[in-house]
């Protein structure tokens, strides 16, 4: 097979989720020779814990990077670099994981009573 910088495909690169849920962003590499591949949020390199679960999926040359942040909190959001290095090159994917905010139970009664209030009329 012919030799092949890494080169990494991020099909989702904006990622939202609540406080509190777990998420997993993932990338896809290819490279020949084998990479290394590895995630970083900010200067720190991601591994497997209770925080945070790495999985790769392999075929060949291709690689599934799949990584999930459990009990996300407000210093989980921010950007995660998915890296693949080789003999070759190095590139990476970056994804960006932000907050949803949830609505709360008493805005939530608000919005139906002015939405009751809207539907009745003024």
């Amino acid at each position: 097979m012919k030799e092949v910088p890494p080169m990494i495909l991020v099909s989702n690169q904006l990622v939202g989720a609540p406080v509190g849920t777990n998420v997993t962003i993932d990338c896809q590499t290819e490279a020949h020779p084998k990479a290394i591949i590895y995630w970083m949020f900010g200067d720190v390199m991601i591994l497997s814990s209770n925080k945070h679960y790495t999985e790769i999926l392999d075929s060949s040359y291709k690689v599934h990077m799949k990584l999930t942040v459990n009990n996300l909190q407000s210093d989980d959001f921010g950007t995660y670099r998915c890296i693949s290095k080789n003999s070759l090159g190095e590139t990476e994917g970056t994804i960006r994981l932000y907050e949803i905010i949830m609505p709360s139970a008493s805005s939530r009664k608000w919005e139906t009573k002015i939405n009751q209030f809207n539907r009745e009329g003024t």
